[in-house]
């Protein structure tokens, strides 16, 4: 079925940055690993937000969702 994951986000630079999804994977219970489809978010200085992000079809569940830096 469909998958999908919340995050909260927070950018911890006082400038202002744009949150891609290249920058986010989720690994599946099967190992594989897949970023969220078409995503881009604008962040202003030291906000948070929480968001919604659909990683396609997978007959696997989410076992976790991680972001770098």
């Amino acid at each position: 079925g469909e998958r999908w994951g919340i995050l909260t986000i927070t950018n911890q630079s006082s400038g202002r940055r744009e949150f891609k999804a290249k920058h986010i994977m989720a690994l599946f219970a099967d190992g594989s690993r897949y970023s969220p489809i078409n995503f881009k978010q604008p962040f202003n200085g030291n906000e948070t937000q929480s968001i919604t992000l659909n990683f396609g079809e997978n007959k696997f569940p989410i076992l976790s969702v991680y972001t770098r830096n």
